[in-house]
């Protein structure tokens, strides 16, 4: 029995069940070894074993195919995501390392951008102080010109009520029946020329 070498896996396997059970049955069988049993149960293996790997052997196959199918798939999603990673952390890195120049350039920016809104602001300052400034100028005249013209009024009837008091003082009762009598006399003498013709 230590020559015998079967040609195929299966009954390499169905030997191999033989040479193992056959001491255990041995024992059972309180000391004597019947072969018919022993026969009867291996076919029993074989028939079970054989039928259900017959019947098992195409979904286990696909199973395990497809295990093996997922296995490389994951693999490969793994691979993937592992070069993408290492992608996005060389990216990180290099942005890492321009982020001062990014800063300053963005402060540089900044202080242009605050620079040019500085200058809007104070043309538009000079240009509202420029338009005040008129704004001023125009009111001072406008109340220059209405100050001259109160100065004047005043100063005219400041003359008139001056002469009218003069006059007041020195009109007489009698100097004012002359001067009476001088308007009716140059007024007749106006009319008279006028009568005759």
């Amino acid at each position: 029995m230590i020559g015998f070498r079967p040609k195929s896996e299966k009954l390499n396997l169905i030997f191999l069940v033989l040479v193992l059970v056959s001491p255990g049955l041995a024992e059972e069988t309180s000391g004597h070894f019947d072969l018919a049993v022993f026969l009867g149960q291996v076919l029993n293996f074989v028939v079970l074993f054989g039928g259900l790997a017959y019947l098992l052997r195409r979904p286990l196959n696909e199973y395990l195919k497809g295990r093996v199918e997922q296995v490389a798939a994951r693999l490969s999603q793994a691979e993937a995501m592992k070069e993408e990673s290492l992608k996005k952390l060389e990216e990180a890195r290099g942005r890492l390392e321009n982020l001062a120049s990014e800063i300053q350039a963005l402060k540089d920016q900044a202080e242009k951008e605050a620079e040019r809104e500085r200058e809007a602001i104070r043309q538009e300052a000079e240009k509202e102080a420029e338009r005040l400034r008129k704004l001023a100028r125009e009111e001072i005249e406008g109340l220059v010109r209405l100050s001259i013209r109160e100065l004047k009024t005043y100063a005219i009837d400041l003359s008139v009520s001056r002469a009218e008091k003069r006059i007041q003082e020195k009109l007489t009762p009698e100097l004012h029946r002359k001067l009476i009598h001088r308007a009716i006399d140059r007024l007749r003498s106006t009319n008279e020329p006028s009568v005759n013709s």
